[in-house]
């Protein structure tokens, strides 16, 4: 796992987080939960929670709990199995693996997430030209 830097540069002397930080985007929780199962094959929750978070989106990380929602939904929808792991010592853990149409959701995702990544540089490209143009406005 990376090392992450958990707050923006820019956070406030008191360490609250910088307004630019965004906190958790909860949409891309689902398509890192599909991605870290996907490349770890099976895997209990807190090994999820740990993998993921070398793919969080933001400053902030990858809340615990949302993790678990993402996993109790693709459950619901069939993208996830779970069978309990009674096997090691201590409690029992539930261990999780994509079904078929688990890895066609994380297809569907990737679609998604370069649409959006090319609408988010399309959007810094444009705030950048705005940037540039009123510096030019103001030194004129």
């Amino acid at each position: 796992m990376r090392n992450r830097q958990r707050h923006c540069h820019r956070a406030h002397a008191d360490g609250s987080p910088c307004s630019c930080e965004m906190g958790n985007l909860y949409r891309f929780c689902e398509p890192i939960v599909l991605l870290t199962l996907a490349r770890l094959g099976e895997a209990h929750g807190y090994q999820i929670v740990s993998e993921a978070e070398q793919f969080a989106v933001t400053h902030a990380g990858v809340d615990s709990g949302a993790v678990y929602r993402a996993l109790r939904r693709l459950e619901a929808n069939g993208y996830v199995t779970s069978s309990w792991d009674t096997t090691g010592s201590g409690p029992a853990r539930r261990l999780c693996k994509l079904t078929p149409s688990g890895y066609e959701h994380l297809a569907e995702w990737v679609d998604v997430m370069g649409e959006v990544a090319s609408s988010l540089g399309s959007l810094v490209k444009a705030s950048r030209r705005a940037l540039n143009g009123s510096k030019a406005a103001a030194l004129a």
